[in-house]
């Protein structure tokens, strides 16, 4: 009796664990007037209005099983000169900061990466220095690196309560 309770266990979590649970993101941008933020179920739709309007903070929340699994955060400086994309990845009690500022007129891609615990973000450091094409290279001296805070709530940030929103109704995009 013991063995086939066993070999009804196993069976039942191999059938489980080859079902895989969907992913579901959304997106979300702020827009041109620098407090409305837009968030979309659709990602074919964020983008072709992410090209219209050229936001400077863009966002995309991942869950499974309505749990958060990754955020990724990108910020843009008007000027074109840099980018930050940080995401967000939820473990146990810490989530990990991985950050990527790419440098347009230094021709940098630096990785970084940082652990939050208790709502304190560790400092960042060095995984990865290469050129925008890839190419390996050594961090210069005196790299001044944009002055975007980590964000340690990532429940508090603005477009979250908008995605919480699209998660309840049938609507495809909300804006506030």
């Amino acid at each position: 009796m013991k063995l086939i309770l066993a070999i009804l266990f196993v069976e039942a979590s191999a059938c489980c664990a080859a079902q895989s649970i969907p992913e579901v993101s959304y997106y979300a941008m702020l827009k041109g007037d620098g407090h409305t933020w837009c968030a979309y179920k659709d990602s074919d739709e964020f983008k072709a209005e992410a090209a219209a309007v050229k936001p400077s903070e863009t966002a995309r929340v991942s869950f499974v099983s309505s749990k958060l699994t990754d955020l990724t955060y990108q910020i843009e400086a008007e000027s074109g000169d840099w980018i930050v994309i940080d995401k967000y990845t939820p473990s146990n009690m810490d989530v990990l900061v991985r950050r990527a500022n790419l440098l347009a007129q230094e021709n940098l891609q630096i990785i970084q990466q940082a652990v939050i615990h208790g709502g304190i973000a560790d400092a960042f450091h060095l995984v990865n220095v290469t050129t925008l094409d890839g190419k390996k290279t050594e961090l210069p001296p005196k790299t001044d690196f944009p002055n975007i805070p980590v964000k340690t709530d990532l429940l508090a940030l603005p477009f979250m309560g908008l995605v919480n929103d699209l998660q309840q109704q049938t609507i495809k995009k909300l804006c506030k």
